[in-house]
């Protein structure tokens, strides 16, 4: 029997710096005091989902917004108990923001005028010392590569058709990245515009469709492509993988 399992992606709630409109990238800014109520907001209105899974990027802004909306969560802190690993938050750099390199730091208005002055839009611009569009989206597709056949794995001995309801706090840029790689890999569709920045504390979310369990019991293998390949997911088993968006980018 197919399985499925729910996937809500969550952007960090304000910085200072998204305050100021300067560019963070890899820079580790915290919470400002109005993105740590912002965040408690949101997990009130999350507080009566039951998420099996927590992930989050391991910067800051991220983190914390992940630990104050699992704060706010009933099951979350019925199932606090440390043997409980699916409910324990896993922290991944492949989800980190676009590194800027020597625009970090800077009015978010020089990344633009940069971008312009190359003629590129923001996504196809590199800055000085950052990342390229293929290198981020290669770690998206590392992170949920490998993350769908965590899922696959462990569904493969359940009875319910909804086997999981993943959780995970990110950032605008590789949300988007995140958003085109489902598109053109998994064939989810939008009803609108991905935007490149999404709101902070946007959530988006997703039905993923998996394939049928394989019949051997063979535990399944990834693998993504080399870095200045556009050659990914290589096993077989992904290409049964569907995603359907049923809200993209909402802000609570």
């Amino acid at each position: 029997m197919s399985k499925k399992f729910q996937l809500t992606v969550v952007r960090h709630r304000e910085t200072n710096y998204n305050f100021q409109r300067i560019v963070q990238g890899h820079t580790d800014v915290p919470l400002n005091e109005n993105g740590q109520m912002q965040a408690i907001k949101l997990g009130k209105c999350l507080s009566q989902e039951k998420f099996s899974h927590w992930f989050t990027s391991d910067l800051r802004r991220a983190s914390e917004t992940c630990r104050l909306i699992k704060s706010q969560n009933k099951f979350a802190q019925l199932n606090s108990e440390p043997e409980d690993v699916k409910c324990q938050t896993k922290f991944d750099n492949r989800i980190r923001e676009r590194s800027f390199g020597v625009l970090e730091g800077k009015p978010s208005s020089e990344l633009h005028e940069a971008a312009k002055h190359a003629c590129l839009s923001l996504r196809e611009f590199t800055a000085e010392g950052g990342e390229t569009e293929m290198q981020i989206r290669k770690r998206a597709e590392e992170f949920y590569g490998i993350l769908f056949t965590q899922i696959y794995d462990e569904c493969s001995n359940s009875d319910s058709e909804f086997c999981a309801n993943v959780f995970v706090v990110s950032h605008g840029g590789i949300i988007n990245s995140t958003c085109l790689l489902f598109n053109s890999k998994f064939g989810c569709q939008f009803k609108e515009n991905l935007p490149y920045y999404f709101h902070n504390c946007s959530t988006s979310c997703f039905i993923v469709n998996l394939p049928p369990s394989c019949d051997d019991g063979s535990s399944i293998q990834f693998e993504v492509g080399s870095e200045d390949s556009d050659e990914s997911f290589t096993h077989n088993w992904l290409d049964g993988v569907t995603i359907k968006c049923t809200k993209l980018g909402y802000e609570h």
